[in-house]
C-alpha cells in the first residue's frame, strides 16, 4: 500500500485533517468538469481528453479543501495513444503542476512540493502539495503548458490510485505580514469571498458582514481558516438600530429597501424581487465598530446590498479618507424605493478623493444597462504619495479588479 510522505509544516509535523484514498469504483467519484471521457476498466480509470477546444479536467468538490494545504498522490500509466501530459489545476488560470508521462516536469506551477518517480516503462507516481484556495481539486490533461486545447478524443492515461490529504495552512496564509495584507471589508457576503479574493487569500485579512445567522455561520466555517478573518452578524447602515429586511423570492435580491415594481415590472426578471418574508436585522455604522476596536480601518471595501449602498458608505464616515478602493453593485434606475443611484454615489465618493475607474454591466435586465459593478480607487496623485507598503496593496487591488495600473 502506498502512503503520502510525511512533511513538516512551519517547523512541526502537521496532522492530516482529511485523508482519502480512491481506488477501483471510488475513482468514479472524480467528476468530469470539462471536455473529458472516463471509464473504469480492470479497476483503473481510463482517461480520454475531449475533442473540443476547452479544459480537460476531472474535479472533486469539498469545502474541506478550501484554504488548506493539499497533498495529492497519483499512480498512473501512460497509454499507447497518449499525446498529452498529466495536469493538476488550481482554478482560473492558475496551474499547480504539469508532468509529462515520461516523468519530466513541464511546469512546477504553484506546487510547493513535487515528487515524480518513474516505475518501469509506463508507470508513473506523482506526488505534490500546494496551497488550495478553492473548494475543488482538479486533475486532467494539458498539452505543452496549454491546459485549454482541442483534444484528440484518444485515451491518454489510466489512473489506478489517487490519495488526498489536507492540512492546516495557517503558516502559508501568514507568509505575508499582517500589516502588508489588504484589509478587505465585504458587506453582503452571504456566499463568502468572491473568487478573485479567494485566490488571493494569503494577501488579505477579510471582514465579512452577514446579518442572517445561518448564512453567517456557513461563511464562518471556511473563512475562519484565514488568519485574522472575521464574520460579523450585523447589517451596515448610516444609523444604528433595527431595520426590516425584505426577503426576496431570489435571496440575492433581498434588501433593506422595498422593491420598486413601477420599474421592475418592465423586465422579465421582475418577479424574483417579490417580497416573500420580512425579518428584523440589527444595523450599525462601520465607524462605530471601528471606534470600539472591533474592526480595522479598511483598505478595500466591497458592497452588495441591493439599493442600500449609499447608506452603507455614509456609515464608514471619515474612514473613507484612507481607504484605497471600493467595489459596489449599483443601479442607474431605482429598483428599490427611495434608493440613491450611481450618480449620487460618484458625487459622494468624489469628496474623499475617489475616481470611478470601471463599470461592468450586469446582464440581468433584458439587454438594458440597468445595473452594474462599479469600481472606485483613490486618484493617481494620492497613491504616488503613499508609503511603498501601501502602494503594494494598491497594486494587488488593481490586479484583482483588472484595472489599468497607474504606474
Amino acid at each position: 500500500m502506498t502512503t503520502l510522505r510525511q512533511t513538516s509544516f512551519g517547523g512541526y509535523m502537521s496532522k492530516a485533517i482529511i485523508s482519502q484514498t480512491f481506488v477501483k469504483d471510488a475513482l468514479l467519484k472524480w467528476q468530469v468538469a470539462h471536455e473529458m471521457n472516463v471509464r473504469l476498466e480492470d479497476e483503473n480509470l481510463i482517461v480520454s481528453d475531449g475533442t473540443q477546444y476547452n479544459w480537460h479536467l476531472l474535479r472533486l468538490n469539498d469545502s474541506e479543501f478550501l484554504y488548506r494545504l493539499v497533498r495529492i498522490k497519483c499512480l498512473l500509466r501512460r497509454l499507447e495513444t497518449s499525446t498529452v501530459n498529466f495536469y493538476v489545476h488550481h482554478f482560473g488560470s492558475v496551474d499547480v503542476a504539469e508532468i509529462a508521462l515520461d516523468g519530466t516536469v513541464i511546469n512546477k506551477g504553484i506546487s510547493r512540493f513535487l515528487y515524480v518517480e518513474k516505475r518501469g516503462k509506463d508507470l508513473l507516481e506523482v506526488e505534490l502539495e500546494f496551497l488550495n484556495c478553492h473548494p475543488t481539486i482538479s486533475i486532467g490533461c494539458s498539452k505543452d503548458c496549454h491546459p485549454v486545447y482541442a483534444g484528440t478524443g484518444r485515451e491518454q492515461f489510466s489512473i489506478s490510485r489517487i490519495e488526498i490529504e489536507t492540512r492546516d495552512a495557517t503558516a502559508e496564509l501568514c507568509r505575508i505580514p499582517e500589516e502588508q495584507r489588504i484589509r478587505l471589508i465585504d458587506v453582503g457576503g452571504a456566499e463568502g469571498l468572491q473568487l478573485k479574493w479567494m485566490l488571493r487569500a494569503d494577501r488579505i485579512t477579510p471582514v465579512i458582514f452577514e446579518p442572517i445567522r445561518p448564512e453567517a455561520e456557513a461563511v464562518r466555517k471556511t473563512i475562519s481558516r484565514i488568519p485574522g478573518a472575521q464574520v460579523i452578524e450585523n447589517a451596515l447602515a448610516h444609523t444604528a438600530g433595527t431595520r426590516k429586511l425584505h426577503v426576496a423570492a431570489a435571496a440575492g435580491c433581498s434588501s433593506l429597501r422595498e422593491p420598486n415594481f413601477s420599474v421592475l415590472n418592465r423586465y422579465s426578471i421582475g418577479n424574483i424581487f417579490k417580497t416573500v418574508a420580512e425579518r428584523e436585522v440589527l444595523c450599525t455604522r462601520y465607524d462605530e465598530l471601528f471606534r470600539k476596536r472591533i474592526v480595522p480601518a479598511p483598505d478595500a471595501i466591497k458592497i452588495d446590498v441591493q439599493g442600500f449602498e449609499y447608506e452603507v458608505l455614509l456609515g464608514f464616515g471619515h474612514l473613507l479618507e484612507t481607504c484605497l478602493g471600493i467595489e459596489l453593485e449599483s443601479q442607474f434606475y431605482p429598483l428599490y424605493r427611495d434608493q440613491k443611484l450611481l450618480s449620487d454615489i460618484v458625487a459622494y465618493l468624489d469628496q474623499f478623493g475617489f475616481a470611478l475607474r470601471a463599470l461592468r454591466q450586469l446582464p440581468n435586465f433584458d439587454g438594458e444597462f440597468v445595473e452594474c459593478d462599479a469600481f472606485f480607487t483613490k486618484r493617481r496623485h494620492e497613491i504616488s504619495d503613499l508609503p511603498e507598503t501601501v502602494r503594494k496593496k494598491f497594486a494587488t487591488l488593481t490586479e484583482a479588479w483588472e484595472l489599468t495600473p497607474y504606474f
